[in-house]
């Protein structure tokens, strides 16, 4: 018979549907998508090691994933928040699983700007292994002659590496010669992850709009370069949420964009934060008394904790550093500690909308349409 509510179901805890939140295995997964994917021994020994580790099933007050905007309450398991919880180790994964079983890593290297190829070695000693670049930077060789020596030990699988299509490059055939332009300039034999930078498209060599191409026809293109070996995974970047696939987007307190990520994670859609400390040194986020605040109590630097509020929330990082101190202060210790709710809810609160990257030829959607509508929206 029909359960009352009172009684548990006859199949709880037994059969399929164990992407769904209500669903008991779901501890146990790292996203809804990475759930659907996980078909093969490799995935499963990957959701396993995922509930052993608390990385799921974990109830000492801290979150993992995005939070509604407006939540204030503080959540039931947040009061077990004890002396001995806080004191427990931590180890944290530092990747999230792709469709296919592909790690990537959750802590990356930001190339814009990057003008010695020595930046690049350096990040690749201290530890780093997702490496996000793009042809606008234009200084991808200069980023493949910084990867030359490690890619020469035979060691690119262990590399992560990102390429965008620029605007002006979203005709099939410009598709096409962007990547293998990007990867002949890197050394890397394939990308990772390809993006489509904007969801805007310029006529070749212009800022004017191209009337003669679509989306759809530029992402049919982006799906023959996974076909042709070029690359693994394709997505998008500075998408709203009518358009994701793998949607890399600013993200930072000031700009928490909770119900992109949120819809996102809900559809399998990883999230990557651009700009995670803000722009350029000393903005008002890097200054902001809340996050000084918050960085005292926790005894990490200001930059720790805003890529360390991106990371607990199942969200990658590309943050820009040149220097061997700034690139070891974004990488090290990270996925040893945690927020917790307080600390979390400080920062949740000083959300106001704020781009530090902003385009005059880029008109951006509203952050609430997509996904289910806001209540107001309805009544």
């Amino acid at each position: 018979m029909a359960s009352d509510g009172c009684q548990p179901v006859e199949w709880s805890g037994r059969g399929g549907f164990t992407h769904l939140l209500h669903h008991p295995g779901f501890v146990k997964t790292e996203t809804y998508g990475s759930a659907r994917h996980a078909q093969g021994p490799q995935e499963q020994e990957e959701h396993q090691a995922a509930s052993t580790s608390g990385r799921g099933g974990d109830r000492t007050g801290v979150w993992k994933g995005p939070a509604p905007r407006g939540y204030v309450a503080e959540p039931m398991h947040a009061q077990d928040e004890s002396q001995a919880a806080a004191d427990k180790p931590i180890n944290d994964t530092p990747y999230v699983l792709l469709p296919g079983g592909t790690r990537m890593p959750l802590i990356g290297l930001g190339t814009y700007k990057t003008e010695s190829p020595e930046a690049i070695r350096k990040a690749l000693e201290v530890g780093y292994r997702h490496i996000d670049c793009a042809t606008v930077y234009g200084n991808q060789a200069l980023v493949g002659e910084g990867l030359k020596d490690f890619l020469a030990q035979g060691r690119r699988g262990e590399l992560f590496i990102t390429g965008k299509v620029w605007n002006d490059a979203h005709r099939p055939e410009a598709v096409r010669r962007s990547v293998e332009r990007t990867i002949a300039e890197l050394g890397c034999a394939h990308l990772d992850l390809c993006l489509v930078h904007w969801p805007v498209a310029w006529l070749p060599g212009t800022e004017q709009t191209d009337p003669e191409v679509t989306l759809r026809q530029t992402w049919q293109a982006m799906e023959a370069l996974v076909d042709d070996g070029l690359a693994r995974h394709i997505g998008v970047s500075n998408f709203s949420l009518r358009q994701p696939v793998v949607n890399q987007v600013e993200l930072h307190p000031l700009l928490a964009q909770r119900k992109l990520v949120g819809v996102c994670l809900r559809k399998g859609v990883h999230s990557v934060a651009y700009s995670p400390l803000g722009h350029r040194k000393d903005n008002e986020l890097m200054t902001h008394p809340v996050l000084l605040e918050v960085a005292a109590e926790a005894g990490k630097s200001p930059a720790q904790v805003l890529l360390k509020w991106n990371v607990q929330r199942g969200v990658a990082v590309i943050p820009k550093a040149g220097s061997e101190p700034h690139l070891r202060e974004n990488i090290e210790g990270l996925f040893s500690w945690s927020l917790t709710w307080d600390q979390k809810a400080k920062l949740d609160a000083i959300d106001c909308g704020k781009r530090f990257v902003d385009n005059a030829w880029h008109t951006w959607d509203d952050a609430e349409e997509g996904g289910a509508a806001k209540p107001s929206r309805v009544l």
